[in-house]
């Protein structure tokens, strides 16, 4: 079935030119990912959240989500966790592993995949990592999309 333009869905949530850092604790537990001053590029038939990061959709079907970050730790040799929840829940085909070898450089992390979403289900970003204790991140650029393919 293809959707027309009244039957599409789609959000964005974008970070451009972030400079405050936010603490992760300790990385035994995700943590909804913060997007200092997250703006919405666009969205349809979705209410996004900039305050918490959420994309709630208002149509159900398949879901194209994409997600880029580029970041840096104030800690080296971090192994960094990056997953996208739906209705708190992993989504295990939306999940990405990198390690930030050194700190204050910056590196880039990119999730995609598909997921069946329902009317009313939330999504949102979440991280871990493998220090023992709170680990600083800036998220300088990020986006994160979802769009109705089916």
């Amino acid at each position: 079935m293809k959707f027309g333009p009244k039957d599409t869905a789609y959000a964005e949530i974008y970070v451009a030119d972030n400079t405050t850092a936010t603490a992760i604790p300790t990385g035994s537990t995700y943590t909804k990912l913060s997007l200092p001053d997250a703006a919405v590029g666009s969205s349809k038939n979705c209410t996004v959240s900039t305050a918490n990061g959420n994309l709630i959709v208002q149509q159900s079907g398949q879901y194209l989500v994409v997600g880029a970050f580029s970041s840096k730790l104030g800690t080296t040799d971090v192994i960094w966790d990056t997953a996208t929840f739906v209705n708190d829940v992993v989504q295990n085909n939306l999940h990405m592993r990198r390690r930030f070898s050194t700190s204050g450089y910056t590196f880039n992390v990119a999730i995609s995949g598909i997921v069946d979403l329902k009317a009313g289900d939330v999504l949102d970003i979440r991280v871990k990592h493998n220090n023992g204790s709170s680990v600083n991140i800036t998220n300088e650029y990020a986006n994160i999309s979802i769009a109705l393919i089916d």
